[in-house]
């Protein structure tokens, strides 16, 4: 998860899944990982096909399709305290994915598998006081 670097978000609560998506988008956006049309692609997949990003319990992993509007392979996460629904599922970490092609990320995905897959690294994200302690569950 070295790409994490200056790119985690702890946040209280939000309105909408529409605007998790997009605060979670921001530090790619910021990063120039994306472009602007990157996170409404993202937006609009999820209405097409429902809550296909939410991976695991309180996890989703929004994307878009390569060619999109992502510039270079990245990913930010956004722990939000207070669960948000994604149409019908509550989540609050959001790991947000810049996928360039249908394979750069594969790396990343096996990790992802592993944490989604631990109900208590889950918990130990969602509790995190600050980004470093955020990283430091992330290494274990």
């Amino acid at each position: 998860m070295d790409l994490l670097n200056q790119k985690i978000q702890l946040i209280e609560s939000v309105s909408d899944w529409k605007t998790a998506i997009r605060i979670s988008a921001k530090p790619l956006l910021d990063n120039d990982s994306i472009e602007e049309r990157y996170i409404e692609a993202m937006i609009s997949m999820c209405e097409q096909l429902d809550a296909y990003i939410v991976l695991a319990d309180l996890f989703a992993m929004p994307h878009a399709s390569p060619g999109s509007g992502a510039k270079k392979m990245d990913v930010a996460l956004t722990i939000v305290k207070e669960a948000v629904d994604f149409m019908g599922k509550p989540v609050q970490v959001i790991l947000t994915l810049a996928a360039i092609d249908s394979n750069s990320h594969l790396a990343l995905l096996q990790e992802v598998a592993t944490i989604m897959g631990d109900g208590e690294k889950i918990s130990q994200l969602i509790g995190a006081k600050n980004s470093d302690e955020i990283l430091q569950i992330l290494a274990e």
